[in-house]
Formats: structure tokens, C-alpha cells, sequence
């Protein structure tokens, strides 16, 4: 008789390593976390305002599964307004809970069992669940400190095989916060087009750039020929300070958003409907929230560049976009668990190892700076001590094959 027991498939499925180091955290009395990716802010007023109106006026019923009417347009307007791309809100755009669905939605829509997904490595940890809970096999390709973490078509392009089908992009990178310039993008879309392969842009961060004249990220479906071979995964989440919310979007072909819709519906029927009012009102009109952060962020993030840059045994990948800082500590002589492990018993600093990122996050941190700027100064301070007391000071010149080399 087969045992009671949970799938072999979902137990197949990694474990977040960023939960991993929430649940530690949570038991270190007066720990300061860095480890959040989530802004400190809370929903601008003029979208609580509408979710309240929303919910007094019954607005609290299911919605087509596609969205309300208001919040496709308030979705094709913005995207319009902020990245010049142009989508039918009638066909090409869905309301989506928060843009982890967002993402699986897409993998779904375009990838069947056994196709490979490239995802640029280190990555955000729900990448590779998805891409196996699609049934499609992960294929990493390790991003480079020596060229800022960006893409690199030529490293894609090796990867290629004749059962990729998709590639996972995303910039402002997450934990990186590394931004790939339209250049590459467009490089990268070269491979895309001559290879048939679809691409998931992941773009929540995309109003979190600070390189000099690009406030926006930009995204490889404003690459020539790419706007019919990308699915935009987009969320109010971090540019909004709207996680809780769990309100996004997909911007994606007529084809796709048939088959992303088709399947949402048999998963929850709709999107929460105060959520999409709330949506509707932050995407028509709360830019000023918008640079309060960026203000803020920008502030922090040269705090850490200055802290970083002087400390010898600490090295800085170029913080250009999001609000993360991926620190290298190898000259620590720690690998990345020992490192944050040890951080977090001894000083009470909450960071995530690099390896919570994929095995080419071996060797460096990833530290959040959206949370209390005074608590970010104290943690830095305590981090950097902390490395200092144990450092060799023999900063290698670049990442060790395991981690560079690797595209398996």
C-alpha cells in the first residue's frame, strides 16, 4: 500500500531560503532585519481613500476575471506614460494577485514539461519553484560581478538549447540591484528572436533605477520585435508600498492573456476586487509617493556605498536599481551561511547569504535598504565591525569557478 505522504512533485519544490533566515530571525530578541524587500511605507492615501469608497458602495463582488475596466486602463495608461509601450487594455492586460502569480501564470501560458527556462543567476528564489512547477526544467546562467551583474547575451546565447523556450529577466535585479542598459536588453533580445524563445520580463522594480538619466528601467519589450515575444510581469507591491494589497498585472500578447486568463480563473475565480480600485487610483495619479521613496532610497543606498567603500573586507556589486546591496564578503574568509549566521547570533543584523539566490550567490549578502534609515546605519555599522574583526583582507579578484563558470 502507497504511504500517506506528500507528493514527491511538491516536495521536489525547493524551500525559499529568504523564509529560512525570517524564521531565525524572528527568534534573536532586537534583531534589526535587512532582509525584507518590502518598503516601509504604507499604500499612498489617495488609494486607501479608493478601496475605502469601493468597499461602501458594494464594490466587493467578483470581477471578470481579467480585471475591472478601470484598472486595464489605469494599467495601459501608466505603462504608456512610464516605459512608452503600448498595450490594449481590452486584450493585453490582466489583473494579477501580486506579480508571484503573475510569473507562474506566464511560465504557464508558454511552457510545457521538459522545456528549459534560462534564469540569469543569482535570482529570486521563486524562479526556479515555478519554472519546476510548470514541469520545465531550470537551466542558470551565472551574472558576472566583473560586468556588474547585468545580462550578457553572449552567456545566454551558450546556453541555448533546442528545448529553451523561455528566459526570466529581470532588472532592477533582485537580489543584484543591478541595471541592464537598453543596449543589452536589445542584445539579449537579438538571441530571443533567433532562437524562438519567449521572454518573462519581471519589471516591479522599474521605477527604482538610479543610474544617471534612466529613472525607469528599461524593458526588453521595447526591443525591436520584442513586444510580441515578451510577457511584462508588473506589481504595485514595491512601487506602490502596496504588498499587502496583492494587486499586479500582466501585459502580454492577445494569445498569451487567453491562456494566463483561462487558467487564473480555474485557480480563484478573480483578482480581490477593492484591491483593483485601490490599484486603479495609485496607478492614475500617486507619483509624488513614488519620489519620496526614491528620495529616501537614494539616501540609504549612498550610505551603504560609503560604508562599503571603506571598509577593506567588504566589496559592493554597483547598487544602480531596486533597493538591495549584493555585498561580497569572501574576504571574510566565511562563506555566505557562516557569514549571516554568524552576524545574526552575535550581532543581532538579519541579512540573506547570497546562496538563498542560487549556489552563483556563493560568497556575498544581500542586504535591503528600504526599511528605517536610522536602523539601517546602526546595522551597517554592526556589519561592518563584524566583518572587519574578521577579515584576511585578501579580497579575490573575481568569483571562483563554481560560481562564474557554471551555466549547468
Amino acid at each position: 500500500m502507497r504511504p500517506f505522504a506528500p507528493a514527491r512533485h511538491a516536495q521536489s519544490i525547493p524551500r525559499s531560503g529568504i523564509r529560512d533566515v525570517f524564521d531565525r530571525a524572528d527568534r534573536v530578541p532586537g534583531a534589526i532585519s535587512l532582509c525584507v524587500g518590502e518598503p516601509r511605507h504604507t499604500a499612498p492615501d489617495h488609494a486607501v481613500d479608493a478601496a475605502c469608497a469601493a468597499i461602501r458602495v458594494g464594490h466587493t463582488t467578483y470581477t471578470n476575471i481579467l480585471g475591472i475596466d478601470a484598472f486595464r486602463r489605469a494599467a495601459s495608461d501608466y505603462t504608456a506614460r512610464v516605459k512608452g509601450l503600448a498595450y490594449d487594455p481590452s486584450t493585453e492586460i490582466q489583473a494579477v494577485e501580486g506579480a508571484t502569480i503573475g510569473l507562474f501564470l506566464a511560465l504557464k501560458a508558454v511552457v510545457d514539461p521538459g522545456d528549459e527556462v534560462i534564469i540569469p543567476s543569482p535570482f529570486f528564489s521563486s524562479y526556479e519553484a515555478e519554472v519546476l512547477m510548470c514541469g520545465g526544467v531550470p537551466r542558470m546562467v551565472a551574472l558576472d560581478p566583473r560586468r556588474d551583474m547585468h545580462l550578457n547575451a553572449a552567456d545566454i546565447e551558450n546556453a541555448v538549447t533546442d528545448r529553451t523556450r523561455a528566459i526570466i529577466i529581470n532588472s532592477p535585479g533582485n537580489p543584484t540591484g543591478a541595471v541592464t542598459s537598453a543596449r543589452e536588453l536589445e542584445d539579449v533580445a537579438e538571441v530571443c528572436l533567433r532562437h524562438g524563445i519567449w521572454a518573462i520580463s519581471d519589471e516591479v522594480y522599474h521605477r527604482f533605477s538610479f543610474v544617471p538619466g534612466m529613472p525607469t528601467a528599461p524593458s526588453i519589450a521595447a526591443a525591436r520585435g520584442m513586444r510580441e515575444r515578451t510577457i511584462i510581469v508588473d506589481s504595485l507591491s514595491k512601487t506602490f508600498a502596496m504588498t499587502g494589497w496583492r494587486i499586479g498585472y500582466i501585459l502580454a500578447p492577445k494569445t498569451i492573456i487567453e491562456q494566463t486568463s483561462k487558467i487564473a480563473e480555474l485557480m480563484h475565480s478573480s483578482v480581490n476586487s477593492m484591491a483593483q480600485y485601490a490599484g486603479t487610483a495609485a496607478l492614475n495619479g500617486c507619483d509624488d509617493a513614488i519620489g519620496e521613496m526614491r528620495a529616501e532610497y537614494e539616501r540609504s543606498r549612498a550610505l551603504i556605498t560609503r560604508t562599503v567603500g571603506r571598509t577593506p573586507s567588504l566589496g559592493l556589486v554597483p547598487a544602480e536599481g531596486a533597493f538591495y546591496a549584493f555585498i561580497d564578503i569572501r574576504a571574510t574568509g566565511m562563506d555566505s551561511e557562516t557569514f549571516s549566521g554568524r552576524l545574526l547570533d552575535e550581532r543581532a543584523v538579519a541579512v540573506v547569504p547570497g546562496t538563498a539566490f542560487g549556489r552563483e550567490g556563493a560568497g556575498f549578502i544581500r542586504v535591503s535598504y528600504a526599511g528605517d534609515e536610522h536602523e539601517l546605519h546602526e546595522a551597517m555599522d554592526r556589519l561592518t565591525r563584524f566583518a572587519e574583526e574578521h577579515a584576511s583582507h585578501q579580497v579575490p579578484d573575481a568569483m571562483d569557478e563554481d560560481a562564474l563558470g557554471m551555466t549547468a
